[in-house]
This record gives structure tokens, sequence and C-alpha cells, in this order.
């Protein structure tokens, strides 16, 4: 990781191309993102916003070429990069993950918003393409189970979609932190990522919306509420961090809570917003 890191910081072609390349490869986006975060931590918002364009220019070419259409290059640019870029800008000047990871929170929150209002019904939306998607399954069968499930699972397609792309966007800039701290500060990413904590504002904004959008029980409230308190996932891992690094326990269990974070990741969010109010890393420090 440390070598593909190096490789990144030669120059704005080995930048552009290591973006551009993992953009290409399957489930490899992340680390696209990655790449454009360490740029924008490290030279600022022009030089990410130019490997943006450079690999979206490559993107483009390659897409016309196999596709016919630049078009379907610009997911990654818009949906990605380009958000990327202004958290990892946000970072660079504020030094603190909580208001980066807010701003994060915040522009998938407006993600949503604008989703909603250009589809209308989103439920309508998600059921045609989940229609249309089993539609290329061959087995009979197969079609029809899915398509009486497309109703259930399409009320919750909008906030898993932004959901994801929030928890792999800022999966995504910590990992571009991380490799800045290899780089130029070794160690210190494990110390400001245990130190990780949100606003009470924040949180109690985040806390409302997932009280109305439980009685909402669907649409754009209950989407919003599910978005935003992906960011506090990550606070329960900074909690975990810390109390394993302070008690020099067993790594073991920091194993067990990424293995149970999917199942269990509505709990781990509310577990992240209690430390806000509670600060369970002061209450089990060692005494000084």
């Amino acid at each position: 990781m440390q070598a593909l890191a190096a490789f990144v910081m030669r120059g704005r072609l080995a930048a552009i191309a290591v973006t551009a390349v993992a953009a290409m490869m399957p489930l490899l986006l992340w680390l696209s993102a990655a790449a454009v975060a360490l740029v924008t931590l490290r030279r600022g918002v022009n030089e990410g916003l130019l490997v943006t364009v450079g690999a979206s220019v490559v993107l483009g070419a390659v897409s016309a070429v196999s596709l016919g259409s630049p078009v379907p290059a610009l997911q990654a640019p818009l949906q990605v990069w380009l958000p990327m870029v202004a958290i990892a800008g946000c970072l660079r000047v504020t030094v603190s993950l909580g208001r980066t990871l807010e701003l994060a929170a915040g522009l998938a929150a407006l993600a949503v918003l604008l989703f909603h209002l250009a589809v209308g019904d989103a439920g309508a939306y998600w059921r045609d393409m989940l229609v249309r998607a089993s539609e290329l399954f061959a087995d009979p069968a197969m079609r029809e189970a899915l398509q009486q499930q497309a109703g259930d699972v399409a009320a919750m397609m909008t906030s898993l979609w932004f959901g994801n792309l929030l928890f792999v966007g800022v999966a995504s800039l910590l990992l571009g932190r991380w490799w800045q701290g290899l780089l130029y500060n070794p160690g210190g990413f494990g110390a400001e990522f245990r130190g990780l904590r949100f606003s009470r504002a924040f949180t109690v904004a985040a806390l409302v919306l997932l009280v109305l959008g439980g009685f909402a029980g669907g649409g754009l409230v209950y989407d919003l509420a599910l978005v935003v308190s992906t960011v506090f996932l990550f606070q329960a891992l900074a909690v975990a961090h810390a109390l394993v690094h302070e008690r020099g326990a067993s790594r073991v269990w920091l194993v067990v809570v990424y293995l149970t974070l999917a199942p269990f990741a509505r709990i781990y969010a509310l577990l992240g917003m209690v430390d806000v109010f509670v600060d369970v890393r002061r209450r089990v420090s060692r005494p000084a």
C-alpha cells in the first residue's frame, strides 16, 4: 500500500493513471477515490480537480471506444471523485475528521434530496429498475420471485444506495489519509482516527431525523435519516480502536467488530451517537 501511495504522489500523470485504471477494475472504485483523496490532501483542491478531470477524460475515451458513448464514464466523477475532492479539501483545511465527515453526510443528504426531486416517486423508480433487472434471469421462477420482492426491496434502495456511497466515500477518504500518514507523518493517522468525534448539534439533528423517519416509515425523511446515520459507524469504530489501544487489548476484538459491522450496522451507529454524549473513551482512559 505504501508503494502504491508513493507512486500516486510521483506526479500528476501517475495519479491520473492509478485513478483511471482502478476505476475501470471491478470493485476497485474505492481505490481510485483514495488516490484522489491523497492528492487533494497533500497538494490541494486544484490538483485534486486536475486529477479528476484527467482520469475522467481517460475513462470517457475508453467508454467511447468500448460502449460507443463517453456518458457512462461520468458516473465515477460525479458520484465519487468530485465529492471526494470536496471532503478531502475540507479535511486539509480544517484538520478535523469530525467536521469533514459531517460535511460528507450533508453532501449525501443533499444527493438524496435531489434524487427524490428528480424521480418523484423513488419507490416506483426502484421497482421499475428491479423488475427490469429480474428479466435478465433465464429461470422463470427466479424472475417471478424477484418481481414479487421488488416492492419491499425498492422501499430501501434509496437509503441503501446513497448510504453505501457515503460509507465507501468516507472509507476511501480514511485510506487516503492513512496513505498520507505513511508517507509524511508515520503514526499520525491512528491518533487522529481514534479521536474522531461528531458535534452534539449534528448528532441531535441526526437523532431527530431518525425519530421522524421512524414515524414516516419510508420516503424522503426515512432515507435522509438512514443515510446521515451511516457516518456514526465510523465513530463507533474509532471508539473500538481507542479502547483496544488504550487498554492494550488483543486486536482480535477489532476483528470481531469489523466482522459484525454489516449485520449490526444500525446498533453500531446508535452506539456511535451515544458516545457523543457519554464519551466512553474519556471514561475508560487510564489515569495519568
